[in-house]
């Protein structure tokens, strides 16, 4: 390897997409010859780096040598074609009407023997050198001209002696000449032959394309679908339990019990005749204790239904999540099927016509790397998806066990997903730029040599890493996921979307701020594993405390043993008693502990019966006083 000091590039300054383009080569610099005629008409010319000044400039050099030799050898092969020697019907009708096939058209032309115009070319010592020249024939135009000098750079790289070097580039550039006035002469009697045939590949190629964009298409709709059911899944487990009301829960409680009896009704019609009509009897005999049962049965039904509500979404979300990691694997996968297919079909036009055939391994090896690069990250990226909903599923079943009546497993196992699968993305598209730099040979130290865009890489890449670390110590110590009320600052609303970088808050009048999240530092969350009602009612001064206090007792009993509340309230209200006396009354404060999102829909239950239980007790709010004192100045007096 060469090693080069201070700023001396090692690798050429050349674009990657130049079929010229050097590359190093031990202690040599080597570049490609690319012939018309086949694919393996190429041979590699090598320069040493020793008396030149840098490596560049040793790079450039042969480059240069490659290009020179290209250029003399089309320039005897447009004079070939341009003499009126190309053309001469007894020499060429006879092995052309040997053409038996369509292969033999295009691409297998050994049956067809040497062209006629084919030109000599010689071997010979020229300054003391081996080199491989055209002598001087008038018939074809020619004059005599060197193609390429065999040097000791070659003698090395290739491990052989420059005469043997000699003579294979000398068979290669006749061979090379051989195919390509054939391939020109059958241009000239099939001029469309070439075009017909590439339209041909391209309807053939496109029959699979459309099939699979259809697939794709059909897939995307289904996921579409699967995109709506889990954000409805996500709404009702963070229902806006802010803005629900006491008749909206009652009607979605009287819905199950309703579902809960019919299905009793049809399990009752399934039974005996005769354990009905004993039932009924017992009814009649004892109607009290008929109605307690059915009033047990009914609110043991509906807390089974709320037991059951968070494992049940925990099960359809991870199915959900399933399907569409899959659906997007499929998505991904049938893209690059897609893409290669195009890629074959131009991979074959390049092939198809011999002023390009030349360059097809190149084209190959620039088009179907790079894809063959994105497509590996892509597909790796998709089963990374699929593990991180197994794992976070697998351990929120375990997790849900413990606290099997809390959706919190569910909001998390879909805030981490989001925010792992963001962060698995992000790590496999840098993984995939960085191959795709090296497969391209393209200079990092060009650009990091650029100050200003360093400093703009460096900037944006502290904020980046900020934001990262901050977020995932969030998602760490769980401060809050998607589907919580939280308040940051003076920014307070539902955690609508959320990964390691950004979150995402929807506000009570609809807008949605974007925080990074290296910018938040206290976070208030209202959601987490069960909230509070801070109740606070102010009573007249003059009004019977202790009275007051027993109503508001009733009032928490009452509502705590109603169904409809039972399930939301996790604690008896704790009444906290007198909590300040003012000239404007008596403050009253109450906590009560209710489920996760559900401090709002009690707090306003509870204030609507505390009002109504106020005015039937006759106990009067309290009312600021002020007196206000005249005195008469003694101007009046007087």
């Amino acid at each position: 390897m060469i090693v080069a000091s201070g700023n001396t590039p090692t690798e050429s300054q050349t674009p990657w997409w130049d079929p010229n383009k050097a590359r190093v080569c031990g202690r040599l610099w080597c570049s490609e010859v690319h012939l018309s005629g086949g694919l393996d008409k190429t041979f590699t010319v090598a320069v040493i780096q020793d008396g030149i000044d840098t490596a560049n400039n040793a790079a450039f050099a042969v480059e240069e040598r490659a290009r020179q030799i290209e250029s003399v050898y089309n320039s005897i092969y447009n004079r070939i074609r341009q003499s009126e020697f190309m053309f001469q019907g007894d020499l060429i009708e006879s092995p052309f009407g040997a053409i038996a096939n369509w292969q033999n058209l295009f691409f297998n032309r050994d049956n067809l023997g040497k062209h006629p115009a084919t030109p000599k070319i010689e071997i010979g010592i020229k300054n003391n050198q081996t080199v491989v020249f055209v002598p001087r024939q008038l018939d074809l135009g020619l004059s005599a001209q060197t193609i390429v000098t065999v040097n000791t750079a070659d003698r090395l790289h290739q491990g052989k002696l420059i005469e043997d070097i000699a003579k294979e580039w000398r068979f290669l550039i006749s061979e090379s000449l051989n195919e390509a006035l054939w391939a020109y002469e059958i241009d000239y009697y099939y001029p469309f032959a070439r075009f017909g045939v590439a339209i041909a590949i391209f309807l053939v190629i496109a029959i699979p394309v459309i099939i699979l964009a259809t697939i794709r298409y059909l897939l995307k709709t289904w996921n579409r679908h699967l995109i709506r059911q889990l954000r409805a899944l996500q709404e009702s487990l963070t229902v806006d339990a802010e803005g629900l009301s006491s008749e909206e829960l009652e009607v979605s409680e009287t819905s199950n019990q309703s579902k809960e009896n019919n299905q009793e009704e049809k399990k009752r019609k399934k039974l005996n005749p005769s354990v009905v009509l004993e039932t009924f009897k017992k009814v009649i005999d004892r109607p009290d204790k008929a109605l307690a049962k059915a009033k047990a049965m009914i609110e043991n039904t509906v807390q089974t239904i709320s037991h059951s509500v968070p494992s049940l979404a925990l099960k359809k979300q991870a199915s959900i999540k399933r399907q569409q990691n899959v659906i997007q694997l499929f998505l991904g996968l049938f893209f690059w099927i897609q893409l290669f297919l195009i890629l074959f079909a131009l991979t074959l036009i390049i092939l198809l016509f011999p002023e390009t055939r030349r360059y097809t391994y190149f084209f190959l090896g620039q088009s179907i790397i790079l894809p063959l690069i994105w497509m590996s990250a892509s597909i790796a990226d998709k089963l990374t998806n699929l593990l991180i909903d197994f794992y976070l599923n697998k351990w929120a079943k375990n997790a849900q066990l413990i606290n099997p009546n809390s959706n919190r497993y569910t909001l998390r196992v879909s805030t981490y997903s989001n925010a792992l699968k963001s962060g698995t993305t992000f790590l496999f598209i840098v993984l995939a730029t960085a191959a795709t730099v090296l497969f391209l040979g393209i200079n990092l130290t060009v650009l990091a040599s650029a100050g200003g865009v360093a400093f703009v890489a460096a900037f944006l890449s502290r904020n980046v890493v900020e934001d990262m670390l901050n977020g995932i110590l969030i998602l760490w110590t769980d401060r809050y996921a998607i589907g919580d009320v939280i308040q940051v600052g003076n920014i307070a609303g539902f955690v609508e979307n959320m990964n390691i970088y950004i979150t995402q808050i929807r506000g009570a009048e609809g807008r949605l701020v974007t925080i990074p999240n290296g910018k938040i530092f206290i976070v208030e969350n209202l959601t987490k594993d069960w909230s509070r009602v801070e109740f606070k009612i102010e009573i007249a001064y003059d009004a019977d405390v202790r009275k007051a206090l027993n109503v508001i007792s009733e009032v928490s009993e009452e509502m705590q043993n109603d169904p409809t509340w039972k399930d939301k309230i996790i604690e008896p209200a704790a009444i906290l008693g007198v909590d300040n006396v003012s000239h404007q009354g008596i403050l009253i404060q109450v906590w009560i502990k209710t489920q996760a999102m559900q401090q709002w829909a009690v707090g306003r239950e509870y204030r609507l019966r505390v009002k109504e239980a106020f005015e039937t007790a006759g106990i009067k709010l309290g009312i600021p006083h002020q007196e206000v004192r005249y005195q008469a100045s003694l101007l009046n007096e007087n």
